[in-house]
Order: structure tokens, then C-alpha cells, then sequence
């Protein structure tokens, strides 16, 4: 347990292997995005961009509102008959929370 507790410790401090691992899960949903839903891939690096963007401008709200934001892109999806796009679209802004949470952490 003490091995894999470093482990996680020293991929707090590299902010490197941070960004770096935020990029592959955000290509993943994008490819993802794309292949199973079916939308043009212009529109979801769009989607997706603007989710990162929108977790950096909430990065110092209270815990409660990102869920906020995130059950509202789930009903956004549902209303729009995109559930799936729109639950790997709020992966990307929990993954983007987490990233900024630790860049940021004090």
C-alpha cells in the first residue's frame, strides 16, 4: 500500500505527467465521442474544449456547483437525444476539475 501511495504522490508533483495524462483521456472521449455517437469531430474538440474552459473559469467555486453543472449536461443530453455525448463531455470537465484542482492546490 505504501508503494502505490508514493506512486500517487509523485504523480501529484509532476505537473508534466499531469497534463499529459488529462491529454490522452480528452483525445480518448473525443475519439470516442466521434466513433460511437457520430458527430462531425469539428463540433466535439469544440464541445470538449469548452468544457475544459468551463471547469478553469469554475475552478474556485464551491464542490456543489460543478455537480450542478454536470447533472444539467446530463439533462441537456438526455433532452437533446445525446446522453452518451454528453456523459463523455462531463468526464472531460471532471477530468479537467481534477487536473486544475491539483495544478492549483495550495
Amino acid at each position: 500500500m505504501d508503494k502505490i501511495m508514493g506512486k500517487i504522490s509523485n504523480i501529484k508533483n509532476e505537473p508534466k505527467i499531469q497534463i499529459a495524462i488529462f491529454a490522452v483521456i480528452f483525445a480518448v472521449l473525443v475519439i470516442v465521442s466521434y466513433v460511437v455517437v457520430g458527430i462531425p469531430i469539428v463540433p466535439v474538440c469544440a464541445i470538449a474544449i469548452l468544457e475544459a474552459l468551463l471547469a478553469a473559469l469554475l475552478n474556485k467555486v464551491p464542490l456543489w456547483i460543478h455537480g450542478l453543472v454536470i447533472i444539467a449536461q446530463i439533462v441537456a443530453g438526455i433532452i437533446c437525444g445525446k446522453l452518451i455525448f454528453m456523459v463523455l463531455m462531463a468526464i472531460v470537465y471532471v477530468c479537467a476539475m481534477v487536473l486544475l484542482y491539483f495544478r492549483t492546490k495550495e
